[in-house]
């Protein structure tokens, strides 16, 4: 029992810091500019939705705690935000993952999260409600969630891969309006790489996790 028990926990360990450390390293590739702070955007929002499903909310959380200090570090000029910028993988991982292990805990908690976000948006930049679009979609798609049973494996992911990384978009949202005081006037020029930028997070995302699932299906047995 003591040895089945340590080896559960290596192999926990060994997950954290190995999605810590891919998240740290995709923080090196850009794929998209950052309006309203000299900063990029980078592949890692593709590691935020695969921690969220391959990983447990206890492990989502560390793995994207440790990844986003240590992207702090080998890739500080993609931190619009700071040392706040951790919070956008732990928000998207914690609540993705809650979403997909724990739906009945999840989708409650997930939404709200997504409804927090909207309101913190709004409360500003009212003039322009159209980017909380995508936001106000993802809340629909976490409650679809709660019939996960009648949909295939290949629909799920996508769905709980966009939830993901849209609650880790709202963090991004609130910092931007709160945190940067960017004006609602440029906006509309963000919503266009705000879209694309979530498109490559949900459909990276499920690639990676997809991939990670048939070639070591063992390694996230307990997680799927």
């Amino acid at each position: 029992m003591r040895k089945n028990t340590s080896q559960v926990k290596a192999l926990r360990a060994s997950r954290i810091g190995v999605f810590a450390a891919l998240y740290a390293a995709t923080s090196l590739i850009p794929i998209s500019m950052f309006i309203g702070a000299p900063s990029f955007l980078a592949l890692n929002l593709i590691m935020t939705p695969a921690m969220a499903i391959l990983l447990s909310p206890l492990e989502a959380f560390l793995a994207s705690s440790f990844g986003g200090i240590l992207a702090l570090y080998v890739s500080p000029f993609q931190a619009m935000y700071g040392p706040f910028t951790i919070l956008l993988p732990i928000s998207g991982s914690l609540f993705g993952s809650l979403l997909y292990h724990r739906t009945k805990l999840g989708v409650p908690v997930t939404a709200l999260y997504l409804v927090t976000a909207i309101a913190a948006y709004l409360v500003k930049n009212y003039p322009f409600p159209y980017f909380v679009v995508p936001h106000s979609f993802a809340i629909l798609v976490a409650l679809v969630t709660l019939f996960k049973g009648m949909t295939p494996l290949r629909v799920r992911v996508p769905m709980y891969t966009f939830v993901s990384t849209m609650c880790e978009q709202g963090t991004m949202m609130i910092f931007a309006v709160h945190l940067l005081s960017l004006p609602w006037q440029i906006f509309p020029g963000i919503l266009p790489l705000m879209i694309y930028e979530r498109i490559v997070g949900t459909v990276g995302g499920a690639i990676v996790i997809f991939a990670l699932m048939k070639t070591m299906p063992k390694y996230f047995a307990e997680n799927l």
